[in-house]
């Protein structure tokens, strides 16, 4: 009685103070800490009961990391949710913890779609929200100026890399970080149909309040083409007409100099690196949403409440639509796999520039300069999404050495399902000659190595032990394998470093292809 009593208290009176973030505490002067988003989150789940919380995971400073199931009514389980046939909607905030308004908008659309104005939505949706991924890079407070050099507020925020020094951002193929892991632990287990992921630009001076992208990845899907052509333009439209926000998609000039902006406005980067790309490697919808920088702080609060809001009405509106393409993605079987990429064909666009000069910086898209409050709508090209470079045929399955634990491991944590041969077996198989190794700059803590070479069926049939793992493609995350284990893939697990004790030149890859099916017992690799 007495929770039902605050509840309908919070419905009448409007937000408790304890239900308010702390930027609306102090008028957008200040953003969340760690202990602000813990005690918005249970006060919220006191005063209803359409949340219950959960840990994500456990940061390197030994931080919880809460998720928020909400839902109304609210599934017991995963199983329960997608027998309801509602869209599962993944959204996190703050994986670089100095972009701050996603955590903030995060919270405020949680209450309002628990306790306020937004109500309705909550009966068409189940969401999973992580409002503060990276807590250890929230706690790490400093000025702005160093912690997000060019952002227009607030004056102290968090650092984007975590407390392992680690950008989560780039993270979710190695998974080397508790808080990717336990993201992907949930993603596993709850299978979304859609992620949001939400960012703050530090790039080129622009007329728009935020800027998105779907999975880039060209290893495409029914979900993937869906978000692209059909859904984010939708969703571009009302941000524009019920709320008067200009948005586009996300990227950079090329050059900022005035003469020079009819070079182009060009994307980010097409690895599964990035969650977004991830997701959408993964067969399901995936949308990046990159608050303005230049904004100031409030305004990027906003919008990022009314692109998310947005999203939300829209996959609630298309929910049969949304269900069916997921079941099509998870379906599809395609005969190749692309491993790496390159830019596609620019189309040329209407770009909303602000004209700027000089300030010591150069020109370049990241390039800090002079702002002068002028703003051209110019006709450039816009390079907003990739093609295959090197294409690999799709085989029936990998073949992984017994001895390559650490490559299963990685697979069963990204989800993959392997098994494992219960007797010898002779196979038709397919081995690649690597013909040199490249080794990059020092990055993440990795100096990332690129495979070059080529497969070739071998004329006799190759002798498997017992022991060794089976990795079929014919599974729902059977594409997703494929770019993992493939040896030129640009983001697989040749790049993570792997199998470096394995690869040299002109020496065989040890992990086989074949296009057959095991002809022996297999179990299933828990």
């Amino acid at each position: 009685m007495m929770r039902y009593a605050l509840s309908l208290w919070a419905l009448l009176a409007g937000p408790l103070a304890a239900q308010t973030t702390r930027p609306e505490r102090t008028d957008f002067r200040e953003t969340s800490s760690y202990a602000d988003v813990l005690r918005f989150l249970d006060s919220l789940s006191r005063a209803t009961n359409d949340v219950r919380l959960g840990t994500l995971a456990v940061s390197a400073e030994g931080r919880p990391i809460p998720y928020v199931l909400a839902a109304r009514p609210l599934p017991f389980g995963p199983a329960e949710a997608h027998r309801g046939g509602k869209p599962i909607v993944y959204l996190q905030a703050n994986i670089h913890a100095g972009e701050v308004e996603g955590k903030e908008a995060a919270q405020m659309l949680l209450r309002d779609l628990t306790l306020g104005r937004l109500r309705p939505l909550l009966d068409s949706l189940v969401l999973l929200v992580v409002p503060i991924f990276n807590a250890d890079g929230n706690e790490r407070l400093g000025p702005g100026e160093r912690n997000r050099p060019g952002q227009n507020g607030p004056a102290v925020v968090g650092q984007n890399t975590n407390a392992q020094g680690l950008n989560l951002n780039r993270d979710f193929v190695k998974l080397e970080a508790p808080e990717t892991q336990g993201a992907v632990r949930l993603i596993g287990a709850w299978d979304p149909d859609l992620l949001m992921d939400l960012h703050t630009t530090n790039g080129s001076y622009h007329g728009y309040v935020l800027t998105y992208s779907p999975g880039l990845n060209p290893n495409t899907s029914p979900a993937a083409d869906f978000v692209r052509r059909r859904f984010l333009p939708v969703v571009r439209d009302r941000m524009q007409r019920r709320h008067g926000q200009q948005t586009f998609s996300y990227g950079n000039f090329r050059s900022q100099d005035p003469d020079s902006l009819i070079l182009g406005w060009e994307t980010y980067d097409a690895r599964p690196r990035f969650g977004t790309n991830w997701m959408g490697l993964r067969g399901r919808l995936a949308v990046l949403s990159e608050g303005y920088s230049n904004a100031d702080f409030k305004t990027r609060i906003q919008a990022t409440y009314n692109f998310v809001n947005e999203v939300l009405s829209l996959a609630a509106e298309q929910r049969t639509t949304i269900k069916s393409l997921v079941m099509h993605s998870d379906r599809r079987r395609p005969d190749s796999v692309a491993v790496s990429s390159v830019l596609a064909s620019a189309e040329i666009q209407p770009v909303v520039a602000e004209v700027t000069h000089p300030a010591g910086e150069g020109s370049s898209g990241f390039s800090r300069r002079q702002r002068t409050g002028v703003y051209r709508t110019i006709r450039m090209p816009v390079f907003d999404r990739f093609r295959s470079a090197r294409i690999e045929s799709l085989p029936e399955a990998y073949l992984v050495p017994a001895r390559l634990r650490n490559i299963i491991a990685l697979l069963r944590l990204q989800g993959i399902g392997v098994d494992s041969l219960t007797g010898p077996w002779k196979v038709p198989a397919e081995l690649f000659m690597v013909d040199t190794l490249s080794v990059g700059p020092l990055f993440e803590g990795h100096r990332t190595v690129q495979a070059a070479g080529r497969w070739s069926r071998q004329p006799k049939d190759t002798l498997v032990a017992a022991g060794w793992y089976v990795v079929p493609t014919r599974q729902p995350l059977g594409v997703l394998a494929a770019y993992l284990l493939e040896p030129a893939s640009e983001d697989g697990v040749v790049v993570w470093n792997l199998l470096d004790r394995e690869l040299q030149p002109r020496v065989n890859y040890p992990i086989l292809r074949t296009l057959s099916q095991p002809r022996v017992p297999v179990v299933a690799v828990p």
